[in-house]
C-alpha cells in the first residue's frame, strides 16, 4: 500500500473514531429560579438526548446540583427548610416529573452535601434519585477531569 493511502486509511478511521466517542456533558444547576431550571436544563437536556439517540450517538449526562436549586429535589417539604413555602411547592410539583424522567434517562443527579447540611436538607428527604456524598468543587473536577463538557445552569 503506498504512503498516501496509508495517510488517509488512518486519517479516515482516525476521523470514524472520534465520530464514535461517547458524549459527555456536565451540568452545573445553582439557579432558584424554577422557569430558567425548567428551560436551562430540562429543555436543554432533552435536545441533547433527543439528538444524541437519534444520531446513534453513547452519552453520559450529569447535573451537580447546588446554590438555591436543592428545594427541588426535596421529596418531602415538610421535613426542609422550604415547608410551607407555597412558591416552591408549586414549582416542585410542576417539575418532580420532568427531573423523574431525566432520571429514568440515565441522567445522574449529585447534590453538593456541603451546602445540603448547610441548609438542614436530610439525605432521607431526596429524590431517591439523586446522590449526595461529595462536595460541588469535588464533583465538579472529577467529572471535568473524566472529560465532560462543562454547562452552567445559574
Amino acid at each position: 500500500m503506498s504512503m498516501i493511502k496509508r495517510v488517509l486509511m488512518g486519517l479516515l478511521l482516525t476521523g470514524m473514531s472520534l465520530m464514535a466517542a461517547e458524549q459527555k456533558v456536565v451540568y452545573d444547576l445553582t439557579t432558584g429560579n424554577a422557569d430558567l431550571l425548567e428551560k436551562g436544563l430540562v429543555r436543554s437536556i432533552n435536545g441533547l438526548l433527543d439528538y444524541y439517540e437519534a444520531n446513534k450517538i453513547d452519552h453520559k449526562i450529569v447535573v451537580v446540583i447546588s446554590g438555591k436549586a436543592y428545594k427541588y429535589f426535596v421529596a418531602d417539604l415538610k421535613d426542609s427548610p422550604y415547608k410551607g413555602k407555597m412558591k416552591v411547592s408549586r414549582a416542585q410539583k410542576r417539575l418532580a416529573p420532568a427531573l423523574q424522567r431525566l432520571s429514568k434517562a440515565g441522567v445522574e443527579f449529585d447534590m453538593c452535601q456541603a451546602g445540603m447540611k448547610a441548609r438542614g436538607i436530610k439525605r432521607t428527604s431526596l429524590y431517591p434519585y439523586v446522590k449526595a456524598e461529595l462536595n460541588k468543587s469535588v464533583y465538579l473536577v472529577k467529572w471535568q477531569n473524566e472529560g465532560y463538557a462543562y454547562l452552567p445552569v445559574h
